[in-house]
């Protein structure tokens, strides 16, 4: 074995102390002496070295103080492979020219800086950084603690939640590195100490390594194996952040079990990473999940973001199937969706988010089945609130207002940040007549999504019912502005009651004023709605009602019967049509049309005029049969008492005298008296004058 001399290259044996050739000291990095003694100065005397704490491939680790400020320092020095020690001064192999010398200390300065702005609890402290010596040093905060290497020695192994406590806290401490466009590529025990606080700390960040593994080959100096990614292994690959991950999930993989995996190059071949769970069955089968996740061989499909391991460990774990999963829900091919999350929930029955996020799907394509879903959910984690939101909204669907006012209360103590859950806590409060709580709730679903279409249109939906009709208005306009966002099927059902809403908060807020521009401002918005949903029987209705307001009664009954044909009619605009075959004279068309609502619909208002316009024709017994029926249903209907002491007073016997003198006198009086509870003074008063007469 020879040694090559570091000034003029010649070859001396490995025994020779000083170069044949040009006499300088060959000093080997196995020889006593290659790591700076205690009582070392560097930098003018800023820094006096006490000990060794470590070393790896590229770089010697020590203790240290920092005499101006007499505090405990870690300085780790640039050493790159086979270098010599001439004093305390480096020297470079021959391999390596002042040119790539240079490259490698700037790219050490690269990484101080780096480190300077990942400033993070769980990180070692970067304080300075200076050339000196021929080479490079990192000055950095003295932690004090123990490695995690050393825990583990001692104790074998540590319970689930110690595990993920330290590993949330590095995750954490990844975050923010990443986020810099910076790797540490070599996160392993050893490079995490355990404070006093205990507090996991990320010490020893390895990206000096990465330039001179690739000069000198010597990649074991580069990686830990057992931690690091196949991809560690190559010059060929880009790392990326799953590359810090797959070591972060190793290295719970050794804590947890007490055993260093198998490295990656190995699983290419013959050898096979051992499942935690057959090494120590304790550990939770989602816990052993995430870190076969982590530790995938392929790069896509680890976890691909410090996000997605945190939120894993903190119980919200994406697998590959249900990323999937979602990917094909994100493409908007629900029935495809739905059967990768049944084959999401095969392979892993447990998986909580997931049997949540189906039921939360299946309520866009089968109710039942989203219940099934939603208890199985409640089931595997009944915390998740999001299940018992589920049931909630099918009950509020269902119109089973009570059943939904306590599954929502449920999810909302469970889930209080699902802006959804409380929109429709709100909506199931609201039809319970609790006005003043459901406003509140609705609140809170804008406060955590200002733009929700829906919590924006329900709010203004309350407001109408409240009568704050400029409210109403200024907060459904924008609700129909949000609905674009949704797909077609939910937008039409949403504008199908908004619009009815809005249109009734205009015409109240506007009641008693006729301007033209009060009246373009409602028909702008009726022919706007008529624009999104054509299908609508509202809309038409609404369209004839208001030209029957401008006694436009031809157009009227064309918009009406418009409606009368299409889906979900209402009573209200039957009525409307029989009043307009009214003004246009053709009686027949009104009364035909009161009396088949009237077969098919209970309604005091169709057998009122039903009774009326048939007493007006003196056809007073069908009159009188009519009107009984309106007030048997609405027994506070002054105007058809009025109209029936109206045709009793003309039902008379062969004598001419009023067949039933004391009804008539009983529906009058009660029409007196209903009319004053209602401050309807005038028409009270103007039985009792007819009385008088």
């Amino acid at each position: 074995m020879s040694i090559n001399c570091p000034v003029c290259g010649a070859e001396n044996s490995d025994t020779a102390i000083t170069c044949r050739a040009c006499g300088s000291p060959l000093t080997n990095i196995n020889s006593v002496g290659y790591q700076l003694p205690s009582g070392t100065l560097l930098q003018q005397g800023k820094y006096r070295i006490e000990k060794t704490l470590g070393e790896g491939g590229f770089g010697i680790t020590y203790k240290a103080t920092d005499l101006e400020n007499l505090t405990d320092v870690a300085i780790k020095e640039l050493c790159p492979d086979k270098f010599l020690r001439h004093g305390i001064n480096i020297i470079w192999p021959p391999s390596i020219t002042a040119k790539i010398k240079q490259e490698q200390i700037q790219k050490f300065k690269i990484e101080a800086e780096y480190l300077q702005k990942c400033i993070h609890p769980n990180i070692v402290r970067v304080i300075n950084w200076f050339e000196a010596h021929n080479t490079a040093y990192l000055v950095m905060e003295f932690v004090r603690g123990k490695p995690l290497s050393k825990i583990l020695q001692e104790k074998g192994k540590l319970p689930e939640n110690i595990v993920k406590k330290y590993f949330i806290q590095i995750t954490e401490a990844l975050q923010l590195v990443h986020a810099n466009n910076f790797l540490h590529r070599d996160i392993k025990p050893d490079n995490i100490i355990i404070n006093s606080l205990d507090k996991a700390i990320l010490i020893d960040f390895g990206s000096a390594r990465e330039f001179l593994a690739g000069l000198t080959n010597k990649m074991t100096s580069m990686l830990t194996p057992g931690y690091a990614p196949i991809e560690q292994y190559t010059n060929f690959s880009k790392p990326n952040p799953s590359t810090d991950l797959y070591a972060v999930c190793a290295s719970i993989y050794h804590a947890l079990t007490g055993k260093v995996p198998v490295a990656s190059p190995g699983r290419l071949s013959s050898e096979t990473l051992i499942y935690p769970r057959q090494t120590e069955p304790s550990i939770p089968p989602q816990i052993e999940q995430i870190i076969l996740t982590g530790m995938k061989m392929e790069i896509e499909e680890r976890f691909q973001s410090a996000e997605e391991l945190i939120d894993a460990l903190k119980g919200k774990f994406i697998s590959q199937q249900l990323r999937q999963a979602r990917q094909i829900l994100k493409q908007g091919n629900l029935p495809e969706a739905v059967t990768a999350y049944q084959q999401c929930l095969l392979q892993e029955p447990d998986n909580g988010i997931a049997a949540v996020e189906l039921a939360m799907l299946l309520v866009y394509i089968d109710d039942r089945q989203a219940i099934l879903a939603a208890n199985q959910a409640i089931k595997i984690n009944p915390n998740d609130g999001r299940g018992y939101g589920v049931l909630g909204l099918i009950s509020c669907r269902q119109e089973n207002w009570l059943q939904a006012l306590q599954q929502l209360e449920k999810a909302v103590n469970l889930s209080p940040e699902e802006s959804w859950i409380q929109a429709n806590y709100a909506w199931s409060l609201a039809k319970l007549s609790r006005w003043k709580e459901a406003l509140i709730v609705c609140n809170c679903a804008l406060k955590i999504d200002s733009n929700s279409a829906f919590a924006l249109g329900l709010k203004g939906w309350i407001l109408v019912n409240q009568k704050q009709w400029i409210e109403a208005i200024g907060t459904i306009r924008p609700a129909i502005k949000n609905s674009q966002k949704y797909n077609s099927r939910d937008r039409q059902k949403l504008l199908s009651w908004l619009y009815p809403s809005l249109i009734f908060a205009i015409d109240q807020e506007l009641l008693g004023e006729t301007t033209p521009d009060i009246d373009k401002c409602i028909e702008e918005c009726i022919e706007e709605f008529i624009t999104k949903l054509p299908n609508s029987s509202f809309v038409w209705g609404c369209k004839g009602w208001k030209l029957g307001c401008k006694n436009q009664w031809q157009e009227a009954i064309i918009s009406l019967e418009k409606a009368t044909n299409l889906t979900d009619v209402k009573s209200w605009i039957f009525l409307n049509l029989g009043i307009a075959y009214e003004h246009q004279g053709n009686y027949q068309a009104a009364i035909q049309i009161y009396k088949n609502f009237s077969h098919n619909h209970q309604n005091e208002i169709a057998l009122y005029r039903l009774g009326t316009f048939l007493g007006r024709q003196q056809q007073w017994l069908l009159a009188q049969s009519f009107l009984e029926k309106a007030i048997k249903i609405n027994p506070n209907y002054a105007e058809a008492y009025h109209n029936l002491g109206w045709v009793l007073l003309n039902i008379k016997n062969h004598h001419g005298e009023i067949q039933n003198l004391q009804a008539m006198e009983s529906a009058y009086g009660q029409a007196i008296e209903l009319y004053e509870q209602q401050n309807k003074l005038n028409l009270a008063n103007s039985i009792k004058q007819a009385f008088q007469v």
